[in-house]
């Protein structure tokens, strides 16, 4: 790994082990599969980290978001005696908007807040402390200059050799991806996205309780979704929630335990793979399945039944592509 940030993917179980390898006690990210109220209130979660294809192209202001209000009170404004005012950085780096989602979520909600739930641990809270009263651009980048965050989030990326470091300006024709969370933060729905100057409040000051989060949030997310052409899927949500091990735990339900222990030791198999390079490998055995077929008097043959079924897959995605846009 480099000495950057390094991409990580939008996977529950990277999500998961990452925070769990900060220290941060008695999490999971859930992937949700419907957007629907209904579904959410089942996890009862603390927050909602939402992947997009961002649009390079698209210009924003900064007096007005596309939806809601900028709240740049909740950050350095006054604040009742039972509130503390919202951890909120400014994205300076690369590649590190998915682990400062997350961060924003647990930042918010541990067991200092009112309404906090979650043990960050004691590095991440010595790091909430060293930074709780710096602006939010100074935050950004003392969020991007910490070794440990750094660190973990690069174990989490995928090992590839064919990763550049070089870096260019994004055009409308690149495909750039960015995340953003959703909270419940002293009462009060935020989106909390490191691109826009402040905290974007999506409900009035108090109207949105923990409990009222799942209700109000699913609206605000099909509102940001209905932006984009309707052959836009590119798209992933994951909610934070209480580590459902603990739950299942709780209430004696041995099924879901042992369902969701087999969830942890898949997570666990898919990390321990992304963090190996496959190509030599891979290259090993195209070069003995080679020279098998050369020893078989098979290889032209087969070389030409490998073209005529990439062809046929080629055409098959073209006419899926068609009917999509029909």
């Amino acid at each position: 790994m480099s000495g950057g940030w390094n991409t990580i993917e939008s996977d529950a179980g990277v999500f998961t082990f990452l925070i769990e390898s900060l220290g941060v006690k008695n999490v999971q990210f859930e992937e949700l599969i419907s957007l629907d109220v209904e579904s959410l209130e089942q996890l009862q979660p603390t927050g909602i980290i939402f992947l997009f294809k961002y649009p390079t192209d698209e210009k924003h202001s900064r007096d007005k978001p596309l939806d809601g209000e900028f709240d740049y009170t909740a950050v350095e404004g006054t604040h009742r005696e039972d509130e503390k005012p919202v951890w909120f950085a400014a994205q300076a780096i690369q590649n590190a908007c998915g682990t400062q989602a997350l961060l924003s979520l647990v930042f918010n909600k541990d067991s200092t807040h009112e309404d906090g739930q979650i043990d960050i641990g004691p590095d991440l809270q010595d790091f909430v402390d060293f930074t709780s009263g710096f602006p939010p651009d100074i935050r950004g980048e003392a969020l991007s200059n910490s070794d440990l965050i750094r660190s973990v989030h690069n174990s989490f990326a995928r090992s590839s050799p064919f990763v550049s470091d070089e870096t260019h300006m994004a055009t409308g024709d690149d495909d750039v991806y960015h995340f953003i969370a959703y909270a419940s933060i002293n009462n009060t729905l935020f989106e909390l996205d490191g691109l826009q100057p402040a905290p974007i409040r999506h409900s009035e000051r108090g109207g949105c309780s923990s409990e009222q989060f799942a209700e109000q949030v699913v609206p605000v997310l099909q509102r940001r979704i209905e932006r984009y052409p309707a052959t836009e899927i590119r798209f992933n949500l994951l909610a934070m929630c209480e580590d459902l091990r603990a739950r299942a735990r709780a209430i004696g339900d041995e099924e879901m335990l042992a369902r969701e222990e087999a969830k942890r030791r898949e997570w666990r198999w898919e990390n321990a793979l992304r963090r190996h390079n496959f190509v030599g490998f891979i290259g090993e055995v195209m070069k003995g399945v080679t020279a098998q077929k050369l020893r078989e008097g098979t290889y032209d043959a087969w070389v030409e039944d490998a073209k005529v079924a990439t062809k046929k897959r080629i055409e098959e995605r073209r006419k899926k592509g068609q009917h999509g846009e029909e």
